[in-house]
């Protein structure tokens, strides 16, 4: 029988950068000592992306810091086959600020499951399904004081990234960064296969910039970004969207639906959804305490945006525009900060979707370290937290008890 451990390190290497996915990944590193030096831990083979990228700032080319880029995949982990309680749990993994891999809240940028992995979980037997990823550019978990403020006009907006055949630069693949500029416009990123390339022309006047590019093409505001069928799409605040081409002008793929605050962009069963959310005004009276532990300290208020409403269309890519969703169906979408996903009732093991579950800090409890999250049910235009959906709690934390961490 073949010694899968002695296969020749060229042709682990080749086989490594084929895995595109994090959970695959992770499993080739775990069969052997030789696999797992052939592939780098957090390595995006098959991204061409420098390790680490300028923050887009207001007119100032002289800007030299620079942060990392990294990669977080959302997986549905269900218990063992047969096993009494059928509860899956949703999560995320990647790497932190130290580049060791970590559980994160599914819905959240920066909360990190108190979890050490991957010692604590078995993945090689457990059922995964993969519902997507993000891109988040800085170090995670942040300190707010670490942060220049003249980066913060790339921190605190999604990051989408894609390995774009169709932009050839000179002689090599393209990978491309789209993300929103905090004017509101588009920014983008291209970095060429020529980077790594030993034998490329030197002399190619047409190699990447490598630099922040903003695209003067705004008739409102973007709010939201993200890969359709290989190609880079935004939408605005009008629910305006576009496609990005190679050369960084933009064509409407559909017209605006005017009506919501906040527009999100979500793939579900191949197709492009536009989610539209309705805010209100909800304030607040707090107590200032005075240090004194008697109660007597100062009221004040705090004005608060909370969720009301949620719109769905999906996208009809002949007629160019958005068209109502009444229902879901089976259908369950996951609004977070910087990633949109979607799953089926029958893989989520719940009776019923037809839902939208978002990131929302009005429903957190106060003094409580857990996220806000809440739930829109389109069928009952119903809104209200997370705890009041017991069906929907149990994919986030604690863990089921089958993972073994209780």
């Amino acid at each position: 029988m073949a010694d899968w451990s002695q296969l020749p390190k060229d042709l682990l290497h080749l086989i490594s950068q084929k895995l595109n996915s994090h959970f695959y990944q992770l499993r080739f590193r775990s069969v052997c000592s030789s696999w797992r030096s052939s592939i780098p831990q957090n390595h995006h083979h098959h991204l061409n992306l420098p390790p680490k990228f300028p923050s887009p700032s207001n007119n100032d080319d002289s800007n030299d810091s620079t942060f990392p880029l990294s990669k977080r995949t959302l997986f549905l982990i269900s218990p063992p086959p047969n096993h009494q309680t059928p509860q899956p749990w949703l999560i995320k993994i990647g790497p932190d600020s130290r580049d060791l891999t970590r559980l994160w809240h599914p819905l959240s940028r920066d909360k990190q499951l108190p979890i050490h992995f991957p010692n604590s979980i078995d993945f090689n037997h457990l059922p995964i399904l993969d519902l997507g990823c993000e891109f988040v550019i800085g170090n995670f978990p942040s300190q707010s004081s670490s942060l220049p403020l003249n980066n913060t006009s790339l921190y605190m907006e999604k990051v989408v990234v894609f390995d774009a055949d169709t932009w050839q630069i000179g002689k090599g693949r393209c990978s491309v960064l789209l993300t929103i500029h905090i004017s509101g416009k588009l920014a983008v990123f291209r970095c060429s296969d020529e980077r790594h390339d030993e034998n490329s022309d030197e002399n190619c006047d047409e190699k990447c910039d490598e630099k922040w590019m903003i695209i003067p093409d705004m008739l409102t505001p973007y709010d939201d970004v993200c890969v359709y069928k290989g190609r880079p799409v935004a939408v605005d605040c009008t629910g305006r969207a576009v496609v990005v081409g190679p050369d960084l002008s933009v064509e409407m793929v559909a017209e605006p639906v005017f009506g919501g605050d906040k527009k999100f962009l979500v793939e579900s069963k191949g197709e492009l959804l536009l989610v539209d959310k309705y805010l209100s005004c909800l304030v607040m009276n707090c107590l200032r305490d005075d240090g004194n532990g008697d109660g007597d300290g100062e009221f004040y208020e705090i004005g608060r945006e909370r969720a009301v409403k949620f719109d769905v269309f999906r996208l009809d890519e002949k007629e160019k525009k958005w068209v109502e969703v009444k229902s879901l169906e089976d259908r369950v979408l996951f609004l977070g900060e910087d990633c949109a996903f979607s799953a089926s009732a029958m893989d989520l093991r719940i009776g019923y979707g037809n839902c939208v579950i978002f990131r929302d800090d009005v429903y957190r409890d106060s003094g409580s370290s857990e996220l806000g999250v809440g739930v829109f049910q389109l069928g009952q235009f119903r809104i209200a937290p997370l705890s009041c959906f017991p069906c929907y709690s149990m994919f986030f934390w604690p863990p089921p008890e089958w993972v073994g961490l209780h």
